[in-house]
């Protein structure tokens, strides 16, 4: 049976540009690429370049850009798959990606801020740079993923929810990774830990979730 190639233009398209900045990206820093690859099994990426890490850099904005991309992507596949299937264009795939990436900013900006303002800087500097990197690492895993959903198991819900699973579980290993590495300061001020849960960490998915509700509808 013949594709529809209407459909396959846009994903495609999407697919290429993502796997060019990852490229661009591999090729800018290959060292540092292949210890960000390694980033679940060890802590070394962490470890060694956090020490010069400033936001953001070339090699940091090539894959955040990246992982933004693959989200609202995999983001578009999920709703196609389980609420409404939706025509992708390039108009509304460029609201949800400017959408996306202003609010995950915007949630780096603020935690940077609360560091600044409470002189905890290099406590809240190290945990957006293991918050961005887990962010990185999870779109250039998500990259191959996509592409296999679109092009070799489309429309498979199985294989879907299995990626919504493994994108769940980098995402909260670094949290737990972020939690174990700081914990004496957690236990210390736990009522704030609490606070910032709910207002940096929960808050913002629960926008960004209602903010593409109401886009795609």
């Amino acid at each position: 049976m013949l594709r529809d190639t209407l459909f396959n233009d846009w994903y495609t398209t999407i697919i290429v540009a993502s796997l060019v900045i990852v490229v661009s990206a591999k090729l800018l820093n290959i060292n540092r690429f292949t210890e960000l690859i390694k980033l679940i099994g060890t802590s070394n990426y962490l470890r060694i370049y956090f020490k010069d890490h400033k936001f953001f850099d070339p090699f940091d904005i090539l894959l955040f850009l990246n992982f933004c991309i693959n989200t609202v992507l995999i983001g578009i596949l999920t709703y196609n798959s389980f609420v409404d299937n939706i025509e992708l264009n390039s108009s509304l795939f460029l609201r949800l990606l400017l959408i996306f990436t202003a609010s995950v900013l915007f949630k780096i900006l603020v935690e940077l801020g609360v560091g600044y303002l409470f002189d905890i800087k290099k406590l809240f500097h190290s945990y957006v740079f293991q918050q961005i990197s887990f962010f990185n690492f999870l779109g250039v895993v998500l990259l191959p993923l996509n592409s296999l959903l679109i092009f070799g198991v489309p429309n498979n819900r199985g294989f879907l929810t299995g990626i919504l699973i493994l994108s769940g579980l980098i995402l909260l290993t670094g949290f737990i990774r972020s939690i174990k590495f700081y914990q004496k300061q957690l236990i210390n001020n736990f009522f704030y830990f609490i606070l910032y849960l709910c207002t940096l960490e929960i808050g913002p998915y629960i926008l960004i979730c209602k903010l593409f509700s109401y886009d795609i509808n």
